[in-house]
Protein backbone atom coordinates (compact mmCIF):
# COMPACT_ATOMS: atom_id res chain seq x y z
CA UNK A 1 0.00 0.00 0.00
CA UNK A 2 1.34 3.41 -1.02
CA UNK A 3 1.59 6.58 0.96
CA UNK A 4 1.66 10.12 -0.34
CA UNK A 5 4.36 11.99 1.55
CA UNK A 6 2.23 14.90 2.72
CA UNK A 7 0.05 15.50 5.77
CA UNK A 8 -2.82 13.29 4.65
CA UNK A 9 -4.28 9.85 5.19
CA UNK A 10 -3.43 6.65 3.38
CA UNK A 11 -3.50 7.02 -0.39
CA UNK A 12 -6.10 4.26 -0.57
CA UNK A 13 -8.43 6.53 1.37
CA UNK A 14 -7.80 9.54 -0.84
CA UNK A 15 -10.79 10.83 -2.73
CA UNK A 16 -10.83 12.60 -6.05
CA UNK A 17 -13.44 15.12 -6.93
CA UNK A 18 -14.59 15.69 -10.44
CA UNK A 19 -15.49 18.89 -12.11
CA UNK A 20 -19.17 19.62 -12.45
CA UNK A 21 -20.71 18.98 -15.89
CA UNK A 22 -20.52 22.14 -17.96
CA UNK A 23 -23.29 23.22 -20.26
CA UNK A 24 -22.91 22.82 -24.00
CA UNK A 25 -23.08 26.54 -24.81
CA UNK A 26 -21.20 29.64 -23.72
CA UNK A 27 -23.97 31.03 -21.56
CA UNK A 28 -25.32 30.95 -18.04
CA UNK A 29 -28.79 29.43 -17.74
CA UNK A 30 -31.79 30.35 -15.66
CA UNK A 31 -34.52 28.04 -14.48
CA UNK A 32 -37.14 29.80 -16.57
CA UNK A 33 -35.12 29.57 -19.80
CA UNK A 34 -33.96 25.98 -19.39
CA UNK A 35 -35.46 23.18 -21.43
CA UNK A 36 -34.35 19.58 -21.14
CA UNK A 37 -32.99 18.07 -24.38
CA UNK A 38 -33.78 14.43 -25.09
CA UNK A 39 -34.69 13.62 -21.50
CA UNK A 40 -33.70 10.30 -19.99
CA UNK A 41 -37.00 8.89 -18.74
CA UNK A 42 -37.48 5.92 -16.47
CA UNK A 43 -33.79 5.08 -16.29
CA UNK A 44 -32.98 1.82 -14.53
CA UNK A 45 -29.94 -0.45 -14.46
CA UNK A 46 -31.57 -2.49 -17.23
CA UNK A 47 -31.45 0.68 -19.36
CA UNK A 48 -27.69 1.12 -18.87
CA UNK A 49 -25.34 -1.18 -20.78
CA UNK A 50 -21.56 -1.28 -20.96
CA UNK A 51 -20.62 0.13 -24.35
CA UNK A 52 -16.83 0.00 -24.21
CA UNK A 53 -13.88 -0.08 -21.83
CA UNK A 54 -10.95 2.30 -22.36
CA UNK A 55 -7.52 1.47 -21.04
CA UNK A 56 -3.99 2.55 -21.96
CA UNK A 57 -2.07 0.38 -19.51
CA UNK A 58 -1.72 3.25 -17.07
CA UNK A 59 -2.59 3.15 -13.42
CA UNK A 60 -5.53 4.38 -11.37
CA UNK A 61 -7.97 6.71 -13.09
CA UNK A 62 -8.79 9.61 -10.79
CA UNK A 63 -10.84 11.94 -12.97
CA UNK A 64 -12.85 11.98 -16.18
CA UNK A 65 -14.47 14.67 -18.31
CA UNK A 66 -16.75 14.58 -21.35
CA UNK A 67 -16.61 17.40 -23.89
CA UNK A 68 -19.97 19.17 -24.34
CA UNK A 69 -19.85 18.51 -28.10
CA UNK A 70 -19.72 14.76 -27.43
CA UNK A 71 -16.46 14.19 -29.31
CA UNK A 72 -14.03 13.52 -26.47
CA UNK A 73 -13.71 11.75 -23.16
CA UNK A 74 -10.65 12.56 -21.06
CA UNK A 75 -9.10 10.65 -18.18
CA UNK A 76 -6.70 11.98 -15.55
CA UNK A 77 -4.46 9.37 -13.99
CA UNK A 78 -2.30 8.68 -10.96
CA UNK A 79 0.81 8.21 -13.14
CA UNK A 80 0.71 11.96 -14.08
CA UNK A 81 -0.79 11.33 -17.53
CA UNK A 82 -3.87 12.68 -19.26
CA UNK A 83 -5.51 10.59 -21.97
CA UNK A 84 -7.81 12.09 -24.59
CA UNK A 85 -10.08 9.59 -26.32
CA UNK A 86 -12.56 9.80 -29.16
CA UNK A 87 -15.81 9.12 -27.35
CA UNK A 88 -17.67 7.54 -30.27
CA UNK A 89 -14.98 4.95 -31.08
CA UNK A 90 -12.78 4.66 -27.98
CA UNK A 91 -9.69 5.55 -30.03
CA UNK A 92 -6.84 7.08 -28.01
CA UNK A 93 -5.97 10.43 -29.62
CA UNK A 94 -3.43 11.92 -27.21
CA UNK A 95 -1.55 10.90 -24.08
CA UNK A 96 -0.09 13.89 -22.27
CA UNK A 97 2.76 13.62 -19.77
CA UNK A 98 3.52 17.14 -18.57
CA UNK A 99 2.32 17.35 -14.95
CA UNK A 100 4.70 16.63 -12.10
CA UNK A 101 2.28 14.53 -10.02
CA UNK A 102 -1.05 12.73 -10.19
CA UNK A 103 -3.99 14.32 -12.03
CA UNK A 104 -6.77 14.99 -9.55
CA UNK A 105 -9.41 16.78 -11.56
CA UNK A 106 -10.50 17.77 -15.07
CA UNK A 107 -12.87 20.26 -16.68
CA UNK A 108 -13.66 21.29 -20.26
CA UNK A 109 -14.86 24.68 -21.52
CA UNK A 110 -18.42 24.90 -22.89
CA UNK A 111 -17.12 25.36 -26.45
CA UNK A 112 -15.15 22.07 -26.14
CA UNK A 113 -11.90 23.78 -27.12
CA UNK A 114 -9.95 23.93 -23.85
CA UNK A 115 -9.21 21.21 -21.31
CA UNK A 116 -8.17 22.14 -17.78
CA UNK A 117 -6.32 19.73 -15.49
CA UNK A 118 -5.63 20.02 -11.77
CA UNK A 119 -2.78 18.10 -10.18
CA UNK A 120 -1.04 17.19 -6.97
CA UNK A 121 1.89 19.23 -8.34
CA UNK A 122 -0.08 22.31 -7.11
CA UNK A 123 -0.72 23.48 -10.65
CA UNK A 124 -3.56 23.80 -13.12
CA UNK A 125 -2.76 23.50 -16.80
CA UNK A 126 -4.82 24.47 -19.84
CA UNK A 127 -4.66 22.41 -23.02
CA UNK A 128 -5.91 22.60 -26.58
CA UNK A 129 -8.35 19.70 -26.47
CA UNK A 130 -8.08 18.93 -30.16
CA UNK A 131 -4.27 18.89 -30.42
CA UNK A 132 -3.23 18.10 -26.85
CA UNK A 133 -0.86 21.09 -26.81
CA UNK A 134 -0.42 23.07 -23.60
CA UNK A 135 -1.78 26.63 -23.62
CA UNK A 136 -1.03 27.98 -20.16
CA UNK A 137 -0.01 27.11 -16.59
CA UNK A 138 -1.96 28.51 -13.64
CA UNK A 139 0.34 28.85 -10.64
CA UNK A 140 -0.66 30.01 -7.18
CA UNK A 141 -1.78 27.17 -4.94
CA UNK A 142 0.60 26.09 -2.19
CA UNK A 143 -0.52 22.46 -2.05
CA UNK A 144 -2.38 19.84 -4.09
CA UNK A 145 -5.10 21.05 -6.42
CA UNK A 146 -8.02 18.79 -5.54
CA UNK A 147 -10.92 20.04 -7.64
CA UNK A 148 -11.66 22.38 -10.53
CA UNK A 149 -14.79 23.63 -12.28
CA UNK A 150 -15.38 25.95 -15.24
CA UNK A 151 -18.28 28.39 -15.26
CA UNK A 152 -21.02 27.69 -17.82
CA UNK A 153 -20.21 30.95 -19.62
CA UNK A 154 -16.58 29.86 -19.98
CA UNK A 155 -15.19 32.96 -18.26
CA UNK A 156 -13.89 31.56 -14.99
CA UNK A 157 -12.17 28.52 -13.58
CA UNK A 158 -12.51 27.77 -9.88
CA UNK A 159 -10.04 25.55 -8.04
CA UNK A 160 -10.00 24.04 -4.57
CA UNK A 161 -6.81 22.96 -2.84
CA UNK A 162 -5.27 21.19 0.12
CA UNK A 163 -3.79 24.59 1.00
CA UNK A 164 -7.26 25.46 2.41
CA UNK A 165 -8.08 27.98 -0.30
CA UNK A 166 -10.21 28.37 -3.39
CA UNK A 167 -9.03 30.46 -6.31
CA UNK A 168 -11.13 32.07 -9.01
CA UNK A 169 -9.19 32.44 -12.26
CA UNK A 170 -9.89 34.45 -15.41
CA UNK A 171 -9.65 31.82 -18.15
CA UNK A 172 -8.83 34.35 -20.86
CA UNK A 173 -5.78 35.74 -19.05
CA UNK A 174 -4.86 32.97 -16.62
CA UNK A 175 -4.76 35.51 -13.79
CA UNK A 176 -6.13 34.94 -10.29
CA UNK A 177 -9.23 37.07 -9.82
CA UNK A 178 -9.86 36.24 -6.19
CA UNK A 179 -8.60 34.00 -3.37
CA UNK A 180 -11.16 32.58 -0.94
CA UNK A 181 -9.91 31.23 2.36
CA UNK A 182 -11.31 28.11 4.01
CA UNK A 183 -10.36 26.58 7.35
CA UNK A 184 -9.95 23.09 5.92
CA UNK A 185 -8.75 21.09 2.95
CA UNK A 186 -11.06 21.90 -0.01
CA UNK A 187 -12.11 18.68 -1.71
CA UNK A 188 -14.89 19.66 -4.13
CA UNK A 189 -16.18 22.63 -6.12
CA UNK A 190 -19.13 23.29 -8.44
CA UNK A 191 -20.59 26.39 -10.12
CA UNK A 192 -24.32 27.05 -10.43
CA UNK A 193 -25.77 27.00 -13.96
CA UNK A 194 -26.69 30.70 -13.70
CA UNK A 195 -23.04 31.56 -12.91
CA UNK A 196 -24.06 33.40 -9.76
CA UNK A 197 -22.82 31.00 -7.09
CA UNK A 198 -19.90 28.76 -6.24
CA UNK A 199 -20.21 25.87 -3.82
CA UNK A 200 -17.27 24.16 -2.15
CA UNK A 201 -16.92 21.14 0.11
CA UNK A 202 -14.19 20.63 2.66
CA UNK A 203 -12.66 17.93 4.83
CA UNK A 204 -14.74 19.03 7.84
CA UNK A 205 -17.96 18.13 6.05
CA UNK A 206 -18.95 21.74 5.37
CA UNK A 207 -20.54 22.94 2.14
CA UNK A 208 -19.94 26.64 1.61
CA UNK A 209 -21.88 28.83 -0.77
CA UNK A 210 -20.05 31.83 -2.19
CA UNK A 211 -21.03 34.64 -4.53
CA UNK A 212 -18.98 33.95 -7.65
CA UNK A 213 -18.60 37.63 -8.60
CA UNK A 214 -17.75 39.10 -5.21
CA UNK A 215 -16.29 36.07 -3.45
CA UNK A 216 -18.50 36.77 -0.44
CA UNK A 217 -19.34 33.77 1.74
CA UNK A 218 -23.13 33.52 1.91
CA UNK A 219 -24.00 30.27 3.68
CA UNK A 220 -22.36 27.33 5.42
CA UNK A 221 -24.16 23.98 5.40
CA UNK A 222 -23.25 20.75 7.18
CA UNK A 223 -23.21 18.18 4.42
CA UNK A 224 -21.42 15.23 5.94
CA UNK A 225 -20.26 14.02 9.33
CA UNK A 226 -16.77 13.21 8.06
CA UNK A 227 -15.91 15.11 4.88
CA UNK A 228 -17.29 16.21 1.49
CA UNK A 229 -15.74 14.43 -1.48
CA UNK A 230 -17.88 15.50 -4.44
CA UNK A 231 -20.40 18.11 -5.59
CA UNK A 232 -22.51 18.63 -8.70
CA UNK A 233 -25.40 20.77 -9.90
CA UNK A 234 -28.31 19.59 -12.01
CA UNK A 235 -28.36 21.34 -15.38
CA UNK A 236 -31.57 23.21 -14.60
CA UNK A 237 -30.22 24.51 -11.31
CA UNK A 238 -33.02 23.07 -9.20
CA UNK A 239 -30.78 20.70 -7.26
CA UNK A 240 -27.24 20.03 -6.25
CA UNK A 241 -25.78 16.82 -4.86
CA UNK A 242 -22.98 16.04 -2.43
CA UNK A 243 -21.08 12.85 -1.76
CA UNK A 244 -19.16 12.16 1.39
CA UNK A 245 -16.96 10.03 3.55
CA UNK A 246 -19.96 8.85 5.58
CA UNK A 247 -20.91 6.59 2.61
CA UNK A 248 -23.98 8.63 1.71
CA UNK A 249 -24.94 11.09 -0.99
CA UNK A 250 -27.38 13.91 -0.45
CA UNK A 251 -29.67 15.71 -2.88
CA UNK A 252 -30.32 19.34 -1.94
CA UNK A 253 -33.00 21.73 -3.09
CA UNK A 254 -31.07 24.75 -4.36
CA UNK A 255 -33.72 27.35 -3.53
CA UNK A 256 -34.36 26.30 0.05
CA UNK A 257 -30.90 24.77 0.70
CA UNK A 258 -32.65 21.87 2.42
CA UNK A 259 -31.79 18.20 2.02
CA UNK A 260 -34.35 16.61 -0.26
CA UNK A 261 -33.04 13.03 0.00
CA UNK A 262 -30.23 11.22 1.78
CA UNK A 263 -29.10 8.28 -0.35
CA UNK A 264 -27.94 5.26 1.61
CA UNK A 265 -26.63 1.99 0.25
CA UNK A 266 -22.96 2.42 -0.60
CA UNK A 267 -20.46 0.56 1.56
CA UNK A 268 -17.65 3.04 0.98
CA UNK A 269 -16.95 6.74 0.51
CA UNK A 270 -19.01 8.36 -2.24
CA UNK A 271 -16.25 9.67 -4.48
CA UNK A 272 -18.34 11.24 -7.23
CA UNK A 273 -21.86 12.39 -8.07
CA UNK A 274 -23.38 13.31 -11.43
CA UNK A 275 -26.85 14.23 -12.67
CA UNK A 276 -28.41 12.90 -15.84
CA UNK A 277 -29.00 15.52 -18.50
CA UNK A 278 -32.67 15.90 -17.58
CA UNK A 279 -31.91 16.06 -13.86
CA UNK A 280 -34.13 13.10 -13.00
CA UNK A 281 -31.38 10.60 -12.13
CA UNK A 282 -28.28 10.91 -9.98
CA UNK A 283 -25.34 8.56 -10.46
CA UNK A 284 -22.96 7.99 -7.55
CA UNK A 285 -19.55 6.33 -7.74
CA UNK A 286 -18.04 4.83 -4.62
CA UNK A 287 -14.97 3.33 -3.07
CA UNK A 288 -17.08 0.16 -2.75
CA UNK A 289 -16.48 -0.42 -6.51
CA UNK A 290 -20.09 0.25 -7.54
CA UNK A 291 -22.09 2.88 -9.36
CA UNK A 292 -25.61 3.41 -8.07
CA UNK A 293 -28.49 5.15 -9.82
CA UNK A 294 -31.14 7.07 -7.90
CA UNK A 295 -34.32 8.96 -8.70
CA UNK A 296 -33.67 12.55 -7.71
CA UNK A 297 -37.14 13.50 -6.52
CA UNK A 298 -37.90 10.37 -4.47
CA UNK A 299 -34.42 9.13 -3.59
CA UNK A 300 -35.34 5.63 -4.79
CA UNK A 301 -32.42 3.47 -5.85
CA UNK A 302 -33.13 2.17 -9.36
CA UNK A 303 -29.95 0.31 -10.24
CA UNK A 304 -26.45 -0.85 -9.32
CA UNK A 305 -23.59 -1.20 -11.81
CA UNK A 306 -20.87 -3.44 -10.42
CA UNK A 307 -18.53 -4.11 -13.36
CA UNK A 308 -15.61 -2.11 -11.97
CA UNK A 309 -13.07 -4.10 -9.96
CA UNK A 310 -11.84 -1.28 -7.73
CA UNK A 311 -12.97 2.11 -6.41
CA UNK A 312 -15.04 4.25 -8.78
CA UNK A 313 -13.57 7.76 -8.59
CA UNK A 314 -15.65 9.55 -11.19
CA UNK A 315 -19.07 9.40 -12.85
CA UNK A 316 -20.72 11.81 -15.27
CA UNK A 317 -23.42 11.79 -17.91
CA UNK A 318 -22.94 13.06 -21.46
CA UNK A 319 -23.98 12.40 -25.03
CA UNK A 320 -22.64 11.30 -28.40
CA UNK A 321 -25.05 12.68 -30.95
CA UNK A 322 -28.46 11.39 -29.91
CA UNK A 323 -26.99 8.63 -27.75
CA UNK A 324 -26.87 9.30 -24.02
CA UNK A 325 -23.86 7.91 -22.16
CA UNK A 326 -22.52 7.55 -18.64
CA UNK A 327 -18.75 7.59 -18.20
CA UNK A 328 -16.96 6.21 -15.14
CA UNK A 329 -13.30 6.14 -14.11
CA UNK A 330 -11.85 3.67 -11.63
CA UNK A 331 -8.79 2.59 -9.74
CA UNK A 332 -9.05 -0.65 -11.75
CA UNK A 333 -7.17 1.36 -14.44
CA UNK A 334 -10.16 1.64 -16.79
CA UNK A 335 -12.66 4.15 -18.07
CA UNK A 336 -16.02 2.62 -18.90
CA UNK A 337 -18.52 4.12 -21.31
CA UNK A 338 -22.12 3.06 -20.68
CA UNK A 339 -25.00 3.53 -23.09
CA UNK A 340 -28.08 5.04 -21.46
CA UNK A 341 -31.43 4.11 -22.96
CA UNK A 342 -34.68 6.02 -22.72
CA UNK A 343 -38.02 4.33 -22.25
Amino acid sequence: MLFKQKSRSLLWNFSITVAALVLGSNSCSTLSSYSSPNSVVGLTASGVNSLRTLTDNHTWVYATAISPNGQYVVSGNYDKTIDIWQLSTGKLLHSITNHGDAISSLAITPDSKVLASGSWDNRIKLWNLQTGQMIRVLDGHGDDVEAIAISPDGKYLVSGSADNTLRIWDLATGKTVRILKDEAWVRAVAISPDCQSLISGNEKGQIKIWNLSSGQLQTVLIGDSQGIRSLAFSRDGEFFASGGSDKTAKIWDWKSLRILNTLQGHQGTVESVGFSRDGKILATGSYDRTIRLWKVVTGEEVGILSQHQKAVNSVMFGSVGNQRVLVSGSMDETVKVWSVKSD
